[in-house]
């Protein structure tokens, strides 16, 4: 049993459904949910551990991610079901689920469950869910963007552990709900999923409680974040967006190093590039035994470095350092000595982290996370500086395990919110170290005064009473004027105790040393600053305590803070002078009492010294004061750096600061003044408050306002300026401190809006520059009037209101009258007032009367001319809509007419069309709010002005420009706000119908466009689904207008436009639930409902409001309602089926005005629901509930109805077949086999015929052609094409519409289109090499041309083309194709193919392995059977797949013509494999049985539906015929075979002498030694006198005896040949041939009886076999009667003529049907048996009309034929036999190894490879007349090298 309440808090998994072994990244734990409801209402969450899954009754297979229903428990079981699927129930164990605590809600039929957990925590759930189940798509894809949407799953995962931990604060919460919503959306803009929109705490965004135009620009926002961070983020930059403003909280955990003394550890900020410290020290007091000197400090060493902005995110390499100083003796090799000096500060060593990219965000790190750094100890002789600069740029420090142990985290916001959002992390004890200068702001009472002194180096004569240089140690104190040290002012910076003095480091022996250690000097502003300075004293330590306490200060050096002029000192460094102090002098001024300070009039640096007269660079001459002697030797450097708020550096800011001294003498003031505008920046933000309280005591102090007054207010006005610049602009909050609580001055707002006025009324005669920085400054000179008024008015209870305001009305006003001016000086001041104006608002209104106020702000927009400044009118009035007077009602009232006015003119203008959408989307966000008070009126007034100007914006708006969806959203704003008051109130504004009408019309039309074609990216889901609901509710109510107002008076057009409308919007995409995941989908429903069935209904009831008219729209509704129809919605269906019924009643009973009877009949409505019926369903519309359903309810209607019930069950059983055919082709149209698809097609081709829909069939028709194409089938597509053709007549009449082709455009009637589809058939037809059909169709183009067209030119090209396929015929080689039978036995096929058998055409050269190779590869699932036995019915009625295959031989079926003729070889060729339509394939009948002579065949004879090649490349078996063959007539079969091989070859080698012998040579000695199969003796028994009983059989045996014979005399001529030709290597081999065939004649002579033929005989039998070469006989029984029928078996008809000798091209007589008597049409059937032609090479391209020299063999060097020769002196035929034409010229040899399955048993592989080793070629002359006596054959013609159709390519 699992602890599963601890599993639960440990990392989860998220997978829909699938369970994953990667063991870090999923952990095999995920959410499912629970509900009991045996106990109310309690729902829980559950974490499922495994999937279970058991084949045990009464279980129930569960699935990670399942929602379960339980209704009952046991002990350890659950009883109940899944809600995927309620109808299974059963149990599963309790162990495998965790239950925890849900909320449901339920929303009509859906239930929507919730865990009660944080909503970010659900979001990752939820997200981490639809994300993995793309993951696995992406996995079997091999996508390349797996891996990354792996790494964003586990970051998910791990983030989520930490929102489940409950260990974080609030705003470590809100910092990772940042991080985790931007990877979120980046994933799923990545996975091409939904954008979600979320508010400003990254919590979704609900689109009920948001307005349109507020979803809309979140959407925007989120779109264009995403795709920034997309294009500038890469997967390992900045994690979360950085703050201006953060902090770096460092916790120093452990310090690691063998010190053996105290040790102080300064921590800092340094800046690398620089070489410098950016933040003050640290400092750690660590004690001598490794610990903490404070044991209550271990582990709680914290420190805030805080002040830090962007400019340190910019820094290139900054450091965390830490310096390591060594309290103790100045060896520490002599730390035991108790005589040495204690207490010296003496550098021991570096650690440095790299910490720049925590800093920019491109790593985390937290306070939980620990990190090591490395320790680097210092030199003997080396300085901390230079040891720093090492440190920072090493790679690898031997640090020997000696380091330190620290936690940092980045804490964003200012120091005082970091304490509030952090209080786990800082507390009292942390520090807070300074950054060294400014933050990027500087609030009020943020009061600094910090000097940070850098002791840099010094320089120092050892003096000759030395031999050695000092150990100097530098003591650092501050005193006052009169040399007093001041108390607790130093310090190392934060962490330590505040010092009086300071001690620096110590340098073993240097007189040059390099300090560069930073101090802070912290002095209160209660102090006098002047004569404040700092004093440095030089002292040598020694090592030995006693000499050491001897040791007075041997020189000193000071630095005054502040300057004659009264600056402090500048941030540089500063070279300073040393004074050699005498010590007995010193003590004597000691013991005196006298003045501490004599050398306070001294110079300090050596520029001073070198600026005093006569004392130039170089001078000996000596200033002394006192015990205090200037040293010209020795020199001191120290740098500073003034960080005050108090202290500046700058004369004329400080003669501001300290106005009262400069308050009488104007001179100075007015030069203060004057000069403060070119003071810089910084130096004003910084002292900003002390600033503006210095001008406004100026400007109410001064006695000469004359003046002072406008310097004032110049000056106040550049100040203001400078805090709007964007450069300091994160110090407005500052500003607006400074307003609301120290601005004080009761009586200013007088004269500041005396002096604006007077500006204002002055604009064309003062300068136009200041004028406009007034303008700029309205805003802060507002917020000084109101709340100096404010002021004055609680310290006077509110005396002199009716004044002020008085004056304030009049300067308003003349602002407003400043608008008017026209010329072009005033226009950046008239756009400044424009731009800033608004902002006064929200002041003005708190002393002044609003509704006042509108109307003063209305003429001031509207005293603006017409055609100037548009845009920046348009930004003011956009401005004053975000201001807060225009959320009072009253004032809407006022600014409502002017706004919409403005706008509305531009619009219809179209001009500045962005800003005055922008202006009414503002306007319509606002009056969303219902806080801003009641909005009926608002939205009345805007409708009424400007709705209609919106519509037809949103018409004429490019519908990818970004104006156009923000335009739609004001539509969309418009119409959700809008009541039904509101609608009836803007319908009954139109005074005529016409109006109404186009209206409606204009607002539908844009409405069915923004469904088709929405402007919204597909990814905005909420956008556009808050746009359906929108719109639905839009056209509810305008359907309602329609109907009431346009059905007395109809609109056709416009209830079509809402037809149209309405269907569209309910077909439209996003609303298609089911393509949808279920989270999806459920969220969707619970949020909008099923907007479809509303829809629906709705036009359902429309269509019933048509009444009479519903014939106007048959058949042009017919196609959009079935496409609502085809909805996958049930109740949608069921409700709007029944309008087909509707429609076939209006068509039947519509009256025919001519003879006032009814149509009786529906034929508009039913094409056209056909027709769109097969588009629909091509297109993925419709499914078997919809065939059914359909079905049902038009049946059930059509029964109903007595006049049209046959008509419509006709039809109705019509769309039930079209359906079932269409549902099957778009199944297999969805995989890629095409010979599938090739079926559907001709079956949809077939019931099309049939229903005689010829526009449908031809559609068809195209598309099976195509196909065909596609795959090379051109003979197929020829025939399918000819289909086409035959609806066609040779006629000039038009083309109806559904007989036009778009394949040919041009064709207008039918003998144009007829015309050009024989040229393309004709042109298919040669590609598959079917030039019998070609020349048919050139026959009848030669008809046309001739006999009625006379068009000559074309006659002579189509005959040139006829010509050119006859001579193809005789010269081009073609393969004969084989055909194979195939079953498909079983109920896993397609419909169409089960338990049925087909005969398939093969590819050219394929052979029975590789056909079987290609069905395999269509049904890889299928079993092939091993036997031709009939499948039995277990196996039909199976599931699986079965194929039976074999190859099946064509039954020639010969024709009429070519009876009792000689016909070319090649001629007769074509028609046994093709025009075919009967097939043959045998087996035995007993498969166990060798003995011969019981062997019978079954013999299977097979018909097709149609001939084959025809418009497919199969067609199914529709006539089987099975016989029985006795022994003997198989045995004639083969022998007859046999001879016909050997002749074959004879005619060959007689044909080219040249032909290799190697094929007649194995065929022979597979003939005479037939080890193997036996031979002729395997027929012994048939030879005997004593077999048979019948006359058939007696009359066989002498026709086998016959056979016998003829094979006889083959072979001794194929022999005699042999001879001829054998090689000398080979003729051992001929010598046992013929000693076999000698051996072989005696035993038939002797055994059989037999004697071979006479000479006379043996010429018969080459004749014979010559004849019949192309015709091999179907049955022995036919061949005997005909045998019976002549008197020699095979031989010549008497009719037969010898040709002539030039014909050299072999022929074959050809005989009647002796069934039938004399020749009739039907022709000679006879079996032909052709053999497979060898197959190309494997690397080779099959050509689908492969050249000849491609065929031919490279060793080919005779190109004529020689006659068959004998002893007769007669001219024997010169034509080939059977074979040599059904086998092609052998491919070449490319292979280095030969194929033989393709030969047949007796024959040899070469006899194979060199059979029919011939090509068509040119026809030789005629010969002589004494060369036909001599008996020879002609000569060979000689070989034209340059004519193509002679030559042979090798």
């Amino acid at each position: 049993m699992f602890n599963l309440c601890d599993l639960a808090a440990a990392d989860t998994i998220y997978c829909d459904r699938a369970f994953y072994t990667y063991p870090t990244l999923f952990h095999q734990i995920y959410a499912i949910h629970i509900r009991v409801d045996n106990k109310g209402m309690l729902f829980h969450y559950i974490q499922l551990i495994y999937n279970y899954k058991s084949q045990l009754p009464h279980r129930l297979t569960l699935h990670i991610g399942d929602t379960v229903h339980i209704d009952e428990e046991i002990t350890d079981w659950y009883y109940g079901y899944t809600t995927k699927s309620k109808g299974e129930k059963g149990i599963f164990p309790k162990s495998f689920i965790h239950v925890r605590e849900a909320v449901i809600a339920k929303y009509g039929s859906l239930e929507r469950i919730t865990p009660t957990e944080s909503p970010i925590a659900q979001e990752i759930t939820s997200v981490l869910r639809e994300w993995h189940t793309i993951w696995k798509q992406k996995y079997a894809e091999r996508d390349p963007d797996l891996d990354c949407v792996r790494g964003m799953m586990s970051e998910l995962m791990d983030w989520r552990k930490k929102i489940m931990s409950r260990k974080l604060t609030n705003e470590e919460i809100r910092d990772l709900q940042q991080k985790v919503t931007s990877r979120i959306d980046t994933g799923n803009a990545m996975l091409g999923l939904d954008l979600v929109v979320r508010d400003e705490q990254g919590n979704v965004r609900n689109p009920e409680s948001s307005s349109v135009i507020e979803l809309f620009r979140q959407h925007e926002l989120a779109s264009n974040r995403i795709k920034q961070e997309q294009n500038t983020v890469g997967p390992d930059d900045g994690l979360f967006g950085w703050p201006h403003t953060f902090n770096l909280f460092v916790m120093l955990r452990n310090f690691v190093c063998r010190i053996g003394e105290d040790a102080d550890i300064l921590m800092s900020l340094y800046d690398a590039k620089q070489n410098k410290f950016i933040s003050e020290n640290y400092i750690v007091k660590w004690g001598k035994d490794g610990v903490p000197k404070d044991l209550d400090m271990l582990n709680n060493f914290r420190v805030v470095f805080t002040d830090l902005g962007s400019k340190d995110k910019q820094r290139e390499m900054v450091f965390l350092i830490f310096q390591i100083v060594r309290l103790g003796v100045m060896d520490p090799k002599d730390v035991d000595d108790k005589k040495q000096t204690k207490g010296l500060r003496r550098p021991f060593g570096v650690a440095a982290k790299d910490i720049t990219d925590y800093l920019q965000g491109k790593q985390e790190c937290n306070e939980d996370q620990q990190m090591f750094i490395p320790f680097q100890t210092c030199g003997e002789k080396e300085f901390m500086d230079s040891l720093i600069r090492k440190v920072v740029v090493a790679k690898d420090i031997n640090h020997k395990g000696q380091g330190l142990w620290v936690s940092m985290k980045i804490l964003p916001g200012d120091a005082k919110q970091v304490k509030e959002d952090y209080p786990h992390l800082i507390g009292q004890n942390t520090a807070v170290s300074r950054k060294l200068g400014f933050p990027d702001v500087i609030m009020p009472g943020d009061v600094r005064n910090d000097i940070y002194v850098t002791l840099k180096q010094g320089e120092f004569n050892k003096g000759p009473a030395k031999t050695s240089d000092k150990n100097v140690e530098v003591t650092m104190v501050v005193c006052n004027q009169r040399g007093e040290q001041l108390k607790n002012v130093i310090s190392h910076g934060c962490g330590g105790e505040m010092m009086s003095e300071y001690k620096s480091l110590i340098y073993y022996h240097e007189d040059k040393p390099k300090w560069f250690e930073t101090v802070k000097v912290a002095i209160s502003t209660e102090e006098e600053f002047k004569g404040l300075h700092l004093k440095f004293l030089f002292k040598h330590k020694s090592t030995s305590e006693t000499k050491d306490k001897s040791e007075r200060p041997f020189a000193m050096s000071f630095v005054k803070l502040m300057t004659k002029n009264g600056t402090t000192l500048a941030d540089t460094e500063h070279n300073l002078l040393v004074y050699k102090i005498d010590p007995k002098l010193a003590d004597q001024r000691i013991e005196r009492k006298e003045d501490k300070s004599p050398y306070i009039n001294l110079p300090y640096t050596r520029e001073q010294f070198e600026e005093q007269d006569g004392h130039k660079a170089g001078s000996k001459v000596t200033l002394f004061s006192g015990c205090y002697t200037l040293s010209q030797k020795d020199g001191f450097m120290i740098s500073t750096f003034v960080c005050s708020t108090k202290l500046t550096h700058n004369v004329d800011l400080l003669g501001l600061l300290q106005w009262q001294d400069a308050m009488n003498d104007t001179t100075k003031l007015e030069s203060h003044l004057n000069k403060l505008m070119h003071v810089d920046g910084e130096e004003i933000v910084k002292f900003l408050q002390d600033l503006l309280d210095s001008l406004f005591s100026i400007l109410m102090q001064n006695t000469v306002s004359d003046l002072y007054d406008n310097m004032v207010f110049e000056a106040l006005v550049h100040i203001v300026g400078l805090i709007s610049d964007r450069k300091y602009h994160q110090f407005r909050p500052v500003l607006d401190a400074y307003v609301t609580s120290s601005f004080s001055f009761a009586m200013a707002y007088q004269k500041l809006m005396v002096i604006l006025r007077e500006y204002v009324d002055k604009a064309l005669e003062i300068n136009q520059k200041i004028l406009k920085s007034a303008m700029k400054s309205l805003e802060y000179l507002f917020k000084f009037i109101v709340q100096s008024r404010n002021h004055f008015a609680l310290l006077n209870e509110g005396r002199g209101k009716q004044a002020f305001e008085l004056t304030l009305k009049q300067l308003i006003k003349s602002i407003s009258g400043m608008m008017m001016y026209t010329n072009n000086e005033t226009l950046l001041v008239q756009g400044s007032a424009l731009k800033y104006m608004c902002s006064t608002i929200s002041d003005i209104l708190t002393v002044f009367d609003s509704v006042e106020l509108s109307h003063l702000l209305v003429e001031f927009i509207n005293n603006v001319p017409k055609d100037r400044l548009t845009k920046q009118k348009l930004k003011c009035i956009d401005d004053l809509v975000h201001s807060d007077i225009f959320k009072i009602p009253d004032c809407r009232q006022i600014l409502l007419p002017m706004i919409l006015k403005h706008t509305g003119d531009l619009m219809e203008n179209k001009e500045e069309l962005e800003d005055c959408i922008m202006v009414i989307s503002d306007i319509m966000h606002n009056t969303f709010n219902k806080q801003t008070g009641p909005h009926d009126e608002d939205i009345a007034m805007i409708i009424t002005t400007s709705l209609r100007c919106v519509i037809q914006t949103c018409i004429q708006l490019d519908r990818n420009s970004t104006q156009a969806g923000r335009c739609v959203a004001v539509l969309l704003s418009m119409l959700r706000q809008m009541r039904d008051s509101h609608y009836q109130l803007y319908i009954e504004g139109f005074s005529f119908s016409i109006d109404l009408r186009d209206f409606l019309m204009e607002i539908f039309m844009l409405f069915k466009v923004l469904v088709e074609d929405s402007v919204f990216p597909p990814d905005w889901m909420e956008m556009i689904m808050l746009q359906n609901s929108i719109l639905l509710r839009a056209l509810q109510f305008f359907a309602k207008t329609v109907h009431e107002r346009f059905t007395t008076e109809f609109e056709q057009g416009l209830w079509g436009w809402f037809f149209h409308c309405a269907i569209a919007f309910l077909t439209q995409k996003p609303l298609q639930l089911e393509h949808f995941s279920s989270t999806k989908r459920t969220k969707i429903v619970c949020r909008y409902r099923d907007m479809r069935r509303e829809a629906g209904f709705e036009i359902r009831q429309m269509w019933s409001h048509l009444g009479h008219n519903k014939i106007e729209f048959i058949p042009s509704l017919v196609g959009p309602i079935l496409e609502m129809t085809l909805i996958p919605e049930t109740e949608l269906r069921k409700a709007t089926i029944p309008i087909f019924f509707d429609m076939m009643q209006c068509e039947f009973t519509q009256m025919d005005p001519t003879n006032r009877k009814y149509k009786g009949n529906f034929k508009l409505f039913s094409d056209e629901l056909i027709m769109k019926l097969d588009a629909l369903v091509e297109g993925g519309y419709g499914d078997e509930q919809y065939k059914e359903l359909i079905h049902d309810i038009l049946y059930r209607l059509c029964s109903g109805h007595s006049q049209l019930r046959d008509q419509g069950l006709e039809l109705v059983k019509i769309v039930r077949e079209l359906m079932e055919r269409l549902l099957e082709y778009r199944k297999i149209i969805q995989n890629e086999v095409k010979e599938h698809r090739m079926t559907c097609i001709v079956n949809l081709l077939n019931f099309y015929h049939d229903i005689h829909r010829q526009e449908m069939y031809i559609r068809y028709l195209y598309k099976l052609c195509d196909l065909h194409l596609a795959c090379d089938n051109y003979t197929e597509a020829a025939n399918t094409l000819l289909l086409h053709v035959n609806l066609l007549q040779w006629s000039d009449d038009n083309l109806d519409q559904m007989l036009k082709s778009s394949w040919y455009p041009e064709a207008v009637t039918h003998r144009e289109l007829k015309e050009s589809l024989y040229y393309d058939i004709i042109s298919h037809f040669d590609k598959g090499k079917m030039w019998e059909k070609g020349i048919e169709l050139c026959k009848e183009l030669v008809r046309l041309y001739e006999e009625e067209l006379f068009d000559y030119e074309r006659l002579s090209v189509i005959m040139r083309r006829q010509a050119g396929l006859y001579e193809c015929i005789i010269k081009e080689l073609r393969a004969d194709p084989e055909y194979f039978r195939v079953g498909y036995f079983g109920m896993g096929f397609p419909s169409f193919l089960q338990n049925k058998v087909f005969i398939y055409r093969g590819k050219e050269y394929e052979r029975l392995s590789d056909f079987n190779a290609r069905m395999q590869a269509l049904f890889p699932n299928a079993e092939l059977l091993k036997s031709l036995s009939p499948p039995s019915e277990d196996i039909k009625d199976s599931r699986g797949q079965y194929l039976q295959i074999n190859a099946v031989t064509p039954v020639l079926e010969l024709q009429e013509k070519f009876a009792n003729k000689h016909v070319n070889e090649k001629i007769i060729k074509y028609y046994t494999v093709n025009e075919v339509q009967k097939f043959t394939y045998s087996r035995r009948t007993d498969e166990n049985s060798n003995d011969i002579s019981k062997m019978w065949l079954e013999r299977t004879y097979l018909t097709t539906l149609y001939p084959l090649p025809g418009i497919l490349c199969w067609f199914p078996v529709t006539q089987v015929e099975v016989i029985s063959v006795s022994p003997l007539e198989s045995a004639i079969e083969t022998l007859e075979s046999t001879n016909r091989r050997i002749n074959s070859l004879i005619e060959n080698h007689a044909a080219d002498p040249e032909l290799n012998c190697n094929n007649l040579g194995m065929m022979l000695n597979g003939v005479v030694d037939a080890s193997v199969n036996g031979g002729i003796s395997n027929y012994k028994v048939f030879y005997s006198e004593d077999y048979g009983e019948s006359d058939k059989d007696m009359m066989l045996v002498i026709r086998l005896k016959d056979i016998t014979r003829n094979q006889m005399m083959l072979l001794k001529e194929a022999i005699n040949i042999h001879r001829r030709k054998v090689s000398e290597e080979m003729k051992p081999f001929h010598a046992h041939i013929e000693q076999r065939f000698t051996q072989m004649c005696d035993l038939i002579q002797k055994e059989y009886n037999l004697k071979p033929p006479e000479m006379q005989a043996y010429m018969s039998t080459l004749k014979r076999y010559k004849s019949m070469s192309a015709v091999s006989l179907s049955r022995v029984s036919e061949a005997f009667i005909s045998m019976n029928e002549s008197n020699s078996s095979y031989g010549a008809s008497p009719g037969m003529r010898t040709p002539s000798p030039a014909i050299r091209s072999p022929s074959v007589f050809v005989k009647g049907d002796k069934s039938t008597g004399s020749p009739s049409g039907k022709g000679l059937r006879q079996q032909l048996t052709p053999k497979r032609p060898p197959r190309p090479d494997a690397g080779e391209r099959r050509h689908s009309r492969p050249i000849s020299s491609q065929l031919a063999l490279s060793g080919l060097s005779s190109t004529s034929v020689s006659s068959l020769a004998s002893n007769a002196s007669s001219v024997t035929d010169n034509a080939s036999d059977t074979e040599s034409s059904d086998e092609p010229p052998p491919l070449p040899e490319k292979v280095s190894f030969s194929d033989y399955s393709n030969i047949p048993e007796n024959q040899s592989p070469v006899s194979a490879r060199n059979t029919a080793n011939r090509k068509s070629k040119p026809l030789p002359l005629l010969p002589n007349s004494s060369e036909l006596t001599n008996g020879s054959p002609p000569p060979v013609p000689k070989k034209k090298l340059t004519s193509h159709k002679d030559s042979v390519e090798q």
